[in-house]
């Protein structure tokens, strides 16, 4: 066994019984088993729902398994908002809509047969590709200096014509001229979506700068309609997964993002917005080991090297095997830590290759988050 380390934060931390589902308000969730001391596994802060039924789940080779629970099936409320899905690092649209190639288990399908209207955000793998757009640019080489601008603007661009489309659609389907929409945000969208709630593109001049990058394709020359802040078509923002924090400069920890993250999360912290419900959804699943000739090629191994990267540490950490679990959490939010369920629908390191996992858009999961949209 591992002893549990929590991944150093400048924040309240929360702890607690082990649940299959724990619902919290303030704070982080942090991955904490039993057997921890109680002055960690205390809950500082105020519990918003009592956790679902309690397990005594225990660590086997360092993972939990999903179990189910106790949440009965959720049904779109009359005139509910239209879900908006944006994708994860590496993944493109189908991953939501037939991931290998089977619509009947994504989790569009599990929204819309639940009576939600869902739209995809259009995303490629290789639109990725495009955050090396940043490459020429200060705050490339300077973190501290590092915006979404224009690394990942093109995604903030791509959310905003999704959110069109969605609101548009809603209209004419004839639910009224005005609707907001609630977004659910996989992965590195969830941090996305809070810059763009943010009205991140209200920032960018795309009229007096011409030439922000290098690409073939043209450029946009005209600015985006300055909108209020928050965005006044977002109603909630739920994030699955989502790396919400880079990590402290004292740990040996890289930001991928060359300071993108770090000026989202400083500038927009925590539920940033009162005007925005929050959801933040944390996988509680694979305790990461140091990453060894002898572990790399486990679940555990491969889960402690991805927590290292966000977080600067791995052994002891939790979390959904990408991220960890108190790094996917935002104070004040409202925080879902779920025991079993893995970051992605595909298998650990893969695209391609169906895990055969429970994942946070699974069917049999998706209602324990739903649950806060109705």
């Amino acid at each position: 066994t591992h002893a549990m380390r929590l991944c150093p934060v400048d924040a309240s931390v929360f702890g607690g019984a082990q649940a299959r589902r724990s619902v919290f308000r303030t704070g982080r969730v942090a991955s904490v088993p039993k057997r921890v001391s109680p002055t960690l596994a205390g809950v500082v802060g105020d519990v918003v729902g009592d956790p679902l039924t309690t397990t005594d789940q225990e660590w086997s080779n360092d993972r939990l398994s999903f179990q189910g629970h106790s949440v009965s099936r959720q049904r779109a409320p009359k005139n509910a908002p239209p879900i908006v899905i944006l994708g994860g690092f590496g993944n493109n649209s189908l991953d939501y809509t037939a991931p290998f190639g089977d619509p009947s288990v994504s989790l569009a399908s599990a929204l819309t047969s639940r009576g939600w209207d869902v739209e995809v955000m259009e995303l490629e793998r290789k639109d990725w590709a495009k955050i090396l757009r940043a490459v020429f640019s200060k705050g490339f080489w300077d973190t501290r200096k590092g915006t979404t601008e224009p690394g990942y603007t093109w995604y903030l661009e791509k959310i905003d014509a999704a959110v069109v489309k969605a609101v548009a659609r809603h209209a004419n389907a004839g639910n009224g001229e005005t609707c907001q929409v609630d977004i659910v945000a996989h992965s590195a969208g969830g941090w996305l979506a809070r810059a763009y709630v943010g009205g991140a593109l209200n920032e960018i001049d795309y009229e007096s700068k011409r030439f922000r990058y290098f690409a073939k394709e043209p450029q946009r020359c005209e600015n985006f309609p300055k909108v209020t802040t928050p965005h006044p078509s977002v109603r909630t923002l739920v994030t699955l997964g989502a790396p919400h924090h880079v990590a402290p400069a004292s740990k040996n920890a890289t930001d991928a993002t060359r300071g993108a993250l770090e000026w989202v999360d400083k500038k927009w912290p925590g539920a940033y917005f009162k005007g925005i419900n929050y959801v933040c959804v944390a996988g509680r699943t694979v305790r990461g080991v140091k990453n060894t000739k002898e572990t790399k090629e486990t679940l555990p191994g491969y889960a402690g090297a991805s927590y290292a990267q966000v977080c600067g540490e791995a052994d002891g950490v939790v979390g959904d095997a990408v991220v960890p679990s108190e790094y996917a959490t935002l104070e004040g939010a409202l925080n879902v830590s779920v025991e079993g369920v893995f970051h992605s629908m595909s298998k650990v390191g893969t695209y391609a290759e169906d895990s055969n996992e429970a994942w946070y858009g699974s069917d049999e999961v998706v209602d324990l988050w739903l649950k806060e949209l109705t």
